[in-house]
C-alpha cells in the first residue's frame, strides 16, 4: 500500500468539491450554507444516564413468594379429601392385588410340585395345603425340590432331543449309503 501525501489528498478534495458545485449535468447547483452542528454535550450526558439505568435494569430482583394452604377455602378443603380418599382407594387396591399376586404364585408352585410327584391324593393335596397356610419355611424347600426336578427335565428333555437328532442323522446317512452301494 502505498502512502498517500497530505497535498494529494487536499487536491482530491477540491476536485470533489467542484463537481459538487457544478451537478452531475455540468449545471451549477445552489450550495447550502455550513450548518452549525449542535452542541454534543447533551449526548454523552445522556448516554450515562442511559447506562446507569441498563445497569439498573440488570441487576438482579429479589422476589418471594408465599404461598398459602388454608382450608377455609371450598376448593381446596373438597381437593384435599378427595386426594386422601383417592390415596386410601390406591392402598386398598395395591393391598389385595399383591395378596392375589402372592396367591397365584402359591397355587402355580403347587401345581408344579403335584406335577412333579405324578401321582397325588386327596391326604397329600391336603397336607400341601397346610404347609403352604401355616409353615412357610417349609416352602422354600418345595420351591427348591420343584426348581431342582424342573432343572434336571429339562436337561433330561435336551438330552432326549440331541439322541433323537443323531439317530435321524445316522438314518439319513445309513439310507445315503445304500444308495451308494445300489448305485455301484
Amino acid at each position: 500500500m502505498r502512502n498517500i501525501e497530505i497535498n494529494e489528498v487536499y487536491t482530491l478534495f477540491e476536485e470533489i468539491k467542484k463537481l459538487i458545485k457544478k451537478g452531475n449535468d455540468n449545471t451549477p447547483t445552489v450550495i447550502q450554507p455550513e450548518i452549525d452542528l449542535p452542541d454534543l454535550s447533551a449526548i454523552s450526558e445522556l448516554t450515562g444516564k442511559l447506562q446507569e439505568t441498563i445497569e439498573e435494569v440488570r441487576k438482579p430482583v429479589k422476589t418471594e413468594c408465599h404461598h398459602i394452604f388454608s382450608i377455609a377455602s371450598n376448593k381446596i378443603f373438597i381437593s384435599a379429601i378427595g386426594m386422601g380418599v383417592a390415596l386410601l382407594v390406591c392402598m386398598f387396591a395395591i393391598y389385595y392385588q399383591r395378596e392375589e399376586i402372592a396367591t397365584y404364585k402359591d397355587n402355580d408352585l403347587k401345581y408344579r410340585y403335584v406335577k412333579m410327584q405324578g401321582i397325588t391324593t386327596p391326604e397329600n393335596i391336603s397336607n400341601l395345603e397346610n404347609i403352604f397356610d401355616y409353615k412357610r419355611d417349609s416352602v422354600k424347600i418345595i420351591r427348591r425340590q420343584v426348581e431342582h426336578y424342573e432343572k434336571v427335565v429339562f436337561e433330561e428333555a435336551k438330552r432326549l432331543e440331541k439322541a433323537r437328532l443323531k439317530e435321524l442323522e445316522a438314518e439319513r446317512l445309513r439310507r445315503e449309503a445304500e444308495n451308494l452301494k445300489q448305485n455301484k
